[in-house]
């Protein structure tokens, strides 16, 4: 580390994992392969402060399945994690610079995936009550009230329950992040939100064209609003020679995966299934540097500003990594990368965390 000062200064705040999901099923391939991306040794050595944890819930548990197997992440979590002191929970950025006093680690909770909330306005405010602030409208699939970027238009963005829930959202101080959303649903939230939005975990369509990207006009109106855009590590949402790689795979394992899936109706067994096809894609494909990363940074900083920008890395929910950003440890490395391309030590401190911890401030009362 080049400046070993100003890493012991920074505060690194993430604004998407998928930890969670690995807590709770240790059989998990990330966890194999991986060796997870966050634990407590790697924490401490890459200098992380703050954490956003998503409670990723399978679609295939919609329609009626995806609130029990939230609980049962979050129960999960608690009882391996909070309850054992090796993170807090927190609902506040008071909370937050608290825990972060005292040398643990702050750990926000999020929705990863709007079907979570099964349609009902009042399950969304439950949540909210056990600590979540934040929401993913979709995942890869169309809810029965938002798009996804990943799926064939369904409603045009949002129908009229998924401009209740954006209003409720708003109401009652809940993060909208529309990281997985269709274009036409964001505009449709930028329409609608009074408050800031933010996509947790994705990158810059502009370099890496693909629809789970965020485009320059959508960067310019998030910006324009006090939002913020973590940006993902995935290699294959960084390059899209590597995205080609990837669906070439996936046409590659399709008849494993369909044989695999045959007959078969139980969620928990498919999510499992699903989650060893996904590291199958990856095998072969070339690797990247944090030069891939870095240009993402470079070129939403470069659109929307420098306070819109930071970490959306979505470890421990990508099947592959950077070169040189493995793990959470590697942050050090990352804030040296940032120093070889030209940002200056106050643009670093944003980036790392600074911005995600004022655009938290701006939901509080």
């Amino acid at each position: 580390m080049k400046n070993k000062e100003l890493l012991n200064e920074l505060l690194i705040f993430d604004a998407h994992c998928d930890t969670a999901n690995v807590i709770f099923d240790e059989s998990s391939y990330f966890i194999k392969e991986n060796n997870c991306h966050l634990n407590s040794e790697k924490i401490k050595k890459g200098g992380l402060k703050a954490q956003i944890f998503a409670l990723y819930v399978n679609p295939i548990y919609s329609p009626n399945k995806s609130i029990k197997k939230a609980l049962l992440l979050y129960n999960s979590l608690d009882k391996k994690y909070f309850s054992k002191g090796l993170g807090v929970k927190v609902t506040s950025t008071k909370d937050m610079k608290s825990t972060i006093s005292k040398g643990k680690l702050a750990c926000w909770l999020s929705l990863e995936g709007g079907h979570i909330i099964e349609n009902s306005i009042e399950i969304l405010e439950f949540f909210y009550l056990l600590g979540f602030r934040s929401m993913t409208l979709t995942h890869t699939k169309n809810t029965d009230w938002a798009d996804s970027s990943g799926d064939k238009p369904r409603w045009d963005g949002l129908n009229k329950l998924g401009k209740e829930i954006i209003l409720k959202m708003n109401e009652i101080g809940m993060i909208i992040d529309i990281s997985h959303a269709s274009d036409k649903t964001v505009k449709d939230v930028l329409e609608i939100s009074k408050m800031p939005i933010m996509a947790s975990h994705s990158s810059s369509r502009a370099l890496c064209d693909i629809t789970r990207n965020i485009s320059d006009d959508l960067i310019i109106e998030i910006a324009e609003r006090k939002g913020f855009i973590g940006v993902n590590f995935f290699p294959g949402f960084l390059k899209k020679e590597i995205n080609q790689q990837v669906l070439k795979n996936m046409k590659k394992y399709n008849d494993w995966y369909q044989e695999k899936i045959k007959g078969q109706n139980d969620p928990d067994i498919l999510n499992s299934i699903e989650m060893e096809y996904y590291s199958k894609i990856v095998e072969g494909n070339d690797n990247v540097d944090l030069n891939a990363l870095i240009d993402h940074i470079i070129h939403i900083s470069e659109v929307g500003g420098i306070d819109c920008v930071g970490l959306g890395s979505d470890f421990d929910g990508i099947p592959s990594t950077p070169t040189d950003l493995t793990d959470v440890s590697c942050y050090p490395t990352l804030v040296n990368g940032l120093f070889d391309r030209g940002f200056r030590k106050e643009e670093i401190r944003k980036i790392m965390g600074l911005n995600l911890f004022n655009f938290f401030k701006r939901f509080e009362k």
